[in-house]
C-alpha cells in the first residue's frame, strides 16, 4: 500500500474510533398506580401488622427504607460504539420502583419483599416500542428459613440453616385466571382462610410442587424436610394475607 493511502486509513481508523457512542436516555417510563391499593396497607392508628407461624404471633412492620428509586430499563444497543468496548453503548429508558421490606419481631422464618416497579428487566434487553404499552407489576419475594436439627455439611463448611426463596409477579388484577410455566394467577370471589371469610381475593401458587432448584437440590438430599414457599393470597387494601409452603405449613398475616 503507497505510503499516502495507508495514512488515510489510519486517520480514518482514528476517527472512527474516536467518534464513540454515548448511552441514550429514551426517556421514563411511568407507574400507572393500577396496582398501588394491592400493596401492604399502613395500619390505622394504634393497630399493627401480626404474622402468625407454627402458633406464634408475632408483631411486624413493612419498611421502605430506601424510599423511590431509580433503575435503568435497557432496551437495545446501538450499531457503533468506541475502539476498545464495542458493547459500551446502549439505549435505555429509566424507571421508578418502590421496595417494602418486613420486619417481624422475634425472628421469624420468614420473610417478604414486596416491589412495585414496571414490568420489564433491568438485567436483559427488553423489546419496547410503545412505552405506554409497559405496564406495572408487584414482585412479592417470600423466603423460608429451614432450621437443621443438625449442622450440615457444606463443603470445607457446615450450615445450621437454609433460606429458600420464591417470586410471584402480581401483574394484572383481572378475574381471568392466568398460567404460564412457573405459576398460576386466579381470582377467587370467595375464600376462607383460617376460619376467616374474604372476598376479591387473588390466589398466587407454583405450578411444579415439591421441585428444588439446583442450588437447592444438595441440601434437600441431605435434608429431606426443606422447606419453601408454595403460594400466596394477595388482597386489595392489606397485600399478602395468608402464604402456605410446599410441607402444608400456614403463615397468616392480619391487622390488629
Amino acid at each position: 500500500m503507497k505510503l499516502n493511502k495507508l495514512l488515510a486509513a489510519v486517520v480514518l481508523s482514528v476517527g472512527l474510533s474516536a467518534c464513540g457512542c454515548e448511552d441514550v436516555n429514551l426517556g421514563k417510563l411511568e407507574f400507572t398506580n393500577e396496582l398501588v391499593s394491592f400493596m401492604p396497607a399502613q395500619p390505622t392508628q394504634g393497630k399493627s401488622y401480626y404474622m402468625a407461624e407454627e402458633g406464634v404471633n408475632r408483631k411486624m412492620k413493612y419498611i421502605n427504607a430506601a424510599g423511590v428509586t431509580s433503575v435503568e430499563i435497557p432496551v437495545r444497543r446501538t450499531n457503533y460504539s468506541g475502539k476498545f468496548d464495542p458493547n459500551s453503548c446502549k439505549e435505555f429508558f429509566t424507571a421508578d420502583q418502590k421496595v417494602y421490606a418486613s420486619q417481624v419481631e422475634g425472628g421469624s422464618l420468614v420473610s417478604i419483599s414486596v416491589t412495585y416497579r414496571k414490568n420489564a428487566s433491568t438485567d436483559r434487553f427488553n423489546n419496547i416500542t410503545d412505552k405506554a404499552a409497559v405496564g406495572d407489576v408487584i414482585e412479592f419475594a417470600v423466603g423460608y428459613n429451614n432450621k437443621f436439627p443438625e449442622p450440615i455439611q457444606t463443603g470445607t463448611s457446615s450450615s445450621s440453616n437454609f433460606i429458600t426463596s420464591r417470586t410471584f409477579l402480581f401483574g394484572d388484577a383481572t378475574t381471568n385466571t392466568i398460567d404460564n410455566h412457573t405459576y398460576t394467577q386466579e381470582f377467587l370471589s370467595t375464600v376462607t382462610l383460617g376460619g376467616v371469610q374474604h372476598q376479591n381475593v387473588y390466589h398466587l401458587y407454583l405450578n411444579q410442587p415439591n421441585y428444588y432448584r439446583p442450588e437447592e437440590q444438595y441440601i434437600h438430599d441431605r435434608y429431606p424436610a426443606l422447606d419453601y414457599i408454595q403460594g400466596i393470597y394477595v388482597k386489595e387494601g392489606f397485600g399478602i394475607i395468608q402464604a402456605y409452603s410446599s410441607k402444608g405449613k400456614e403463615i397468616v398475616l392480619s391487622v390488629n
